[in-house]
């Protein structure tokens, strides 16, 4: 009877608490999930974009408690962060000197695709990072 690898699972999904401490932990998981998929070269913008992402958690919605979901698909990779927090991101003008305010840019540079699902008592932050080439999905 010849053995047959096991397909690499389409789906990482990751309960965390999005503190500064996690998120250099967190590139390193979404990099290696985003090579083990076969899109290397889409590896440095889907770290960024997690890493933006689980930011604003912790920035912006009163608690750092979130999931981070990696969804590989045949073009690339989608990465949903869902909080327990329901207002939409906004979009604002950053000043020159800011810290922060240019994340949604930076995602909207680099994504193809980016939205937010709110529902009644959390909300859906995903970017999707595509390639030119399908990989096969096993």
């Amino acid at each position: 009877m010849p053995v047959t690898a096991e397909p690499d699972p389409p789906d990482y999904r990751q309960d965390l608490v999005a503190h500064t401490e996690s998120l250099a932990i967190m590139r390193r998981i979404v990099s290696a999930h985003v090579d083990l998929w076969g899109f290397r070269e889409l590896s440095d913008s889907v770290t960024l974009c997690a890493h933006e992402l689980l930011a604003n958690v912790d920035r912006h919605t009163g608690s750092p408690h979130c999931t981070i979901t990696l969804r590989r698909r045949p073009d690339g990779v989608r990465v949903t962060v869902t909080d327990t927090n329901t207002d939409a991101p906004t979009s604002r003008e950053p000043d020159e000197d800011a810290e922060g305010g240019r994340g949604r840019a930076l995602i909207s540079g680099i994504a193809e695709h980016f939205g937010t699902v709110v529902r009644r008592d959390s909300k859906d932050v995903w970017a999707e990072i595509l390639t030119s080439r399908p990989a096969a999905l096993a």
